[in-house]
């Protein structure tokens, strides 16, 4: 198996332009479709209110700790949404807010409900300090104090859902891509099969499971580099908010990168030759990824047939367990579920296709 492992590596070495291209080509998607270079998240405010009230408003704006908001001259506001620099711009006064925009980002939505909540928690405070027939400082309080007891599930499946669009771009990317680098690494064995090196490895002393545990670790090994890199370029490189998950996220990856090796061994099993199997990666790892949330958020789909083709989907599971460390900040014990069924899918699907390659010599 050592052997097989530092025979395979030596090839990349010699040759590493396609592991090089495939974590390029995830890096340069995410950047461009996620706008992972611009400060998507910066909102400049111009504000023809008094300066006690603009610092109130703008606290809390802050609150809401999913843009950054920064007081500024008007021209300066138009300048920084012109040329890109900011979401939105926002206008201030005594009584209305206009928003500025280009074009409406994903997260606009997010933008204009924050805003609306800010300024009219604004409002409704100044309403009541103009009021001389009740304690407005009580009611205030009181209004500040929560209301509701709120228990929190998980959000799979929820009508409502906390949306990143840079995590989205990049988590979905980085799934969908590493399925080419994994599967055309497996392809190994076909290939091995085709060319008589098979035959060759079964006459020596090498062992057919070391043969099997050699390429299939390589290309464990290659996959889970790769979605690291992307990640690890990411964070560190651009600076994008994993909201302090990113370790765990790397964890979670684990389950999912053993779940495509399996998957790959499967299509080798089923496959006859080298084009069958790469016409079947190409066709699934597409399907994979529209139906498992790869390149929109599960979410928002509303289709009976694909939510339920989503349950046999590693990806939907990935995405689960890497949004729940990471936006919505849960623990890795709380993200067993998504991780099991990925195990789960590792165990049936390497099984079947082993099975099926050796009933086939």
């Amino acid at each position: 198996m050592r052997g097989i492992l530092y025979a395979q590596l030596k090839l990349l070495v010699r040759n590493p332009a396609t592991f090089l291209l495939m974590t390029g080509i995830c890096i340069l998607f995410a950047i461009f479709l996620g706008n992972t270079g611009s400060n998507t998240g910066y909102v400049p405010v111009y504000s023809e209110m008094g300066e006690e009230k603009t610092e109130q408003v703008i606290e809390y704006l802050q609150e809401t700790d999913t843009q950054s908001f920064e007081q500024n001259e008007k021209a300066e506001v138009v300048r920084a949404v012109r040329e890109g620099d900011a979401i939105a711009g926002l206008y201030l006064y005594d009584d209305h807010y206009e928003l500025l925009v280009a074009t409406k980002a994903p997260t606009f939505p997010i933008l204009e409900q924050n805003v609306q909540k800010a300024f009219g928690r604004y409002l409704q405070e100044e309403r009541l300090l103009e009021s001389d027939k009740i304690n407005a400082h009580e009611v205030i309080n009181q209004l500040e104090e929560p209301m509701f007891i709120v228990e929190t599930k998980t959000f799979f499946g929820e009508d409502s859902f906390v949306y990143d669009p840079q995590l989205q771009v990049i988590f979905g990317f980085a799934v969908f891509f590493v399925i080419y680098t994994i599967a055309f690494n497996v392809l190994q064995i076909t290939v091995a099969r085709e060319q008589g090196i098979w035959d060759r490895f079964i006459l020596s002393p090498v062992k057919k499971w070391e043969m099997y545990l050699g390429i299939l670790s390589y290309a464990f090994v290659l996959g889970y580099i790769q979605v690291v890199i992307v990640f690890s370029v990411f964070k560190y490189g651009f600076g994008v908010d994993f909201h302090g998950g990113f370790g765990e996220a790397l964890v979670v990856l684990i389950p999912y990168v053993l779940s495509i090796v399996s998957l790959s061994v499967f299509i080798v099993g089923v496959s006859k030759n080298i084009q069958t199997f790469q016409g079947l990666i190409s066709l699934l790892a597409v399907s994979l990824a529209m139906i498992g949330g790869s390149y929109w958020p599960i979410e928002i789909v509303s289709n009976k047939i694909l939510l339920a083709l989503s349950k046999i989907d590693p990806i939907t599971y990935i995405m689960e367990g890497l949004k729940s460390v990471t936006v919505y900040g849960q623990s890795l014990t709380e993200v067993m579920y998504p991780v099991s069924i990925l195990l789960l899918m590792s165990v049936i699907m390497i099984g079947l296709g082993i099975n099926i390659m050796e009933r086939r010599e």
